[in-house]
């Protein structure tokens, strides 16, 4: 007998063949009757439903993942609202309708990242953890919109309410889409409607502002000014001048923040904007004039980084006053074009500067205007990056030659084939054999000047016994085997002792001199780069009246650094031998990072392959 598995129908339910054998029924009747049937099976559905989501409801309880610790799962969030990088990023994002769904309606956290919002979707107890979890709601990216202003500044104040008492993070992008909405009228161009219904939530909780980036459209002067005085932990400010609306002419909100250290202004000038020079540490400028990157480094006396990209000629000639900036220490200037650039270069003295990032149109030569700017403040740089033709190499060696404490080095030449090239003369320059300057000439002099001669050149100091990072792209002349003494000699081999010390003693002579300069300036409150030199040295000690017994004490000696990685872009794929390609890949086995492309939009390939 087989044995059948079936459920017996229980006695509340009608049998159903029983509504149509009942011959006295009207038509209407049996609808009525059907329709009844049909309903009393939709309610046990929907019981059955509920009854089969509380049973996997108690399943899902004796998951691992579901009995996590709040305070775990609450960390687990935080990372997964960390947009990638960590830092706001715009390049890949659309405007448009697509960012105005029911659930963000423009608000997000930043590429790659998962908003609160959405967190709160999965259950109710996830809902609980993300919404008492205020870091998660510290940082937000607006596109703003004016059609669903409103439905914003409402999804905001939600936001803004789960977020407590945390500073916050916020970034303002003006959506292109109010662009096309005012296209065909024309009856509000040059009228700003940009609506205030966000700015105004957002300047309600100005105290807890952190770091801002915005646009200022003219219609917010109001909302604004509101926020005077009420920016206490405000550290970090980014403007730009409104696209689609006109933008205010002066903005004066930002001139009393007590914390405010960094700003950026895009298309608004010094003069347009407000701001607590005397405290700022960092200032990034797109569309200076020459004449306001002065301005700039006059008003702040603080200033330890400074960034002008995409300068301007300026609408008139400006005056040239000489500025001589002891805190600077980094420095980055991005032209089109070197017209003015000796102007601004030569009316700077920068004693103090370790970074510099110098790019200029593709027709001048990169290195021209820096060699004056070093020779009058006597910097040592750590780290070089100089984009633009290629300097003759001569030059090039002499002015390295006087930057001995450099750890990296950028070279770019976006033509490549244009300017100067590298030859074996530069590598032999950076080589600890440093073979510059030897001759085999014996016809002039006697013997014993030959040799003191070639001693003083076998021993002579090579250039950039700092530097860890080396890339280059342009053109060159020189072969595979000289390219991998080099690395070998920069990475494996030790230098002799006569030119570690020669070297190490040039590097101590330079940092002495510039260290006897520091101390007539204004002291920094904040750390300085003394390169190994001794307290000793200083003319302040304390032990002044032991001077003349100490003046016979040799500076300490720095030691040279690994070349640990290693990029060349050349016009023509280098190709190395198999005994070459052994030696290279087992510098990239011990660590050392080499990349050798063939052109600027050729993939990096591992050395040795065909």
């Amino acid at each position: 007998m087989h044995a059948t598995t079936a459920f017996s129908r229980r006695n509340t339910e009608p049998n159903i063949s029983t509504l149509f054998a009942d011959k006295n029924l009207g038509k209407e009747e049996r609808l009525a009757c059907i329709d009844s049937e049909i309903k009393r099976v939709e309610d046990n559905i929907v019981k059955l439903v509920m009854q089969r989501a509380y049973l996997k409801r108690r399943r899902n309880t004796y998951s691992l993942a579901v009995n996590l610790p709040p305070e775990l799962l609450a960390l687990i969030f935080e990372f997964a609202c960390v947009p990638n990088g960590g830092e706001y990023d715009t390049r890949h994002y659309t405007h448009g309708e697509g960012l105005y769904g029911g659930m963000n309606m423009g608000l997000s956290v930043g590429i790659g990242a998962v908003t609160p919002f959405f967190i709160g979707t999965v259950c109710s107890a996830w809902r609980y953890i993300a919404q008492n979890t205020t870091q998660l709601w510290s940082t937000l990216t607006l596109y703003m919109n004016n059609r669903h202003a409103d439905s914003q500044a409402a999804l905001l104040r939600s936001w803004l309410k789960h977020s407590g008492q945390r500073p916050l993070s916020i970034k303002l992008i003006e959506d292109d889409a109010d662009d096309h909405d005012h296209e065909d009228g024309g009856t509000d161009w040059g009228i700003d409607v940009t609506s205030t219904a966000v700015i105004t939530v957002l300047a309600a909780h100005s105290k807890q502002w952190h770091t801002i980036d915005m646009f200022v459209p003219h219609s917010w002067k109001s909302a604004l000014s509101k926020i005077k005085h009420k920016l206490p932990l405000l550290a970090s400010a980014t403007l730009r001048v409104a696209e689609s609306s006109p933008s205010l002419a002066r903005v004066d909100a930002f001139a009393f923040a007590p914390q405010l250290r960094e700003v950026r202004l895009v298309g608004y000038s010094v003069t347009d904007v407000y701001l607590p020079w005397a405290q700022l540490h960092r200032l990034d400028g797109e569309y200076f004039s020459p004449g306001e990157c002065l301005d700039t480094l006059h008003l702040g006396s603080e200033l330890r980084t400074c960034q002008f990209e995409q300068l301007c000629r300026g609408m008139q000639p400006f005056n040239v006053r000489p500025i001589r900036h002891e805190r600077l220490t980094s420095f980055e200037l991005i032209m089109d074009t070197a017209h003015e650039v000796d102007t601004l270069f030569g009316a700077l003295t920068l004693p103090n500067l370790t970074e510099l990032v110098l790019s200029l149109s593709d027709e001048e030569s990169v290195l021209w205007p820096v060699v004056p700017l070093m020779h009058r403040s006597r910097f040592k740089l750590q780290r070089l990056h100089l984009v633009g033709v290629t300097p003759e190499e001569d030059q090039l060696i002499a002015f390295l030659k006087e930057q001995p404490t450099l750890k990296e080095l950028l070279l770019v030449n976006p033509t490549t084939e244009s300017g100067g090239r590298l030859t074996q003369r530069f590598l032999d320059a950076m080589s600890p054999a440093n073979k510059i300057g030897q001759t085999n000439n014996t016809d002039s002099g006697t013997e014993a000047q030959i040799g003191m001669e070639t001693s003083k050149e076998r021993h002579a100091p090579y250039i950039l016994p700092m530097l860890e990072h080396l890339e280059y792209q342009g053109a060159t002349d020189f072969s595979p085997q000289d390219l991998i003494e080099l690395l070998v000699s920069r990475w494996r081999a030790c230098p002799s002792d006569d030119a570690r010390n020669s070297t190490a003693a040039s590097i101590s002579e330079d940092t002495a001199i510039a260290s006897e300069s520091l101390q007539t300036q204004t002291p920094l409150d904040g750390p300085t780069t003394i390169y190994n030199t001794p307290t000793s040295n200083y003319p302040h000690s304390h032990s002044h009246s032991h001077s003349h017994s100490d003046a016979g004490t040799r500076p300490a000696r720095a030691q040279a650094a690994q070349l640990r990685s290693v990029a060349i872009t050349t016009t023509k794929k280098m190709r190395f031998n198999t005994a070459e390609t052994q030696i290279l890949q087992g510098l990239i086995a011990e660590g050392m990072r080499l990349d050798f492309l063939a052109d600027v939009n050729a993939d990096s390939f591992l050395v040795g392959n065909p």
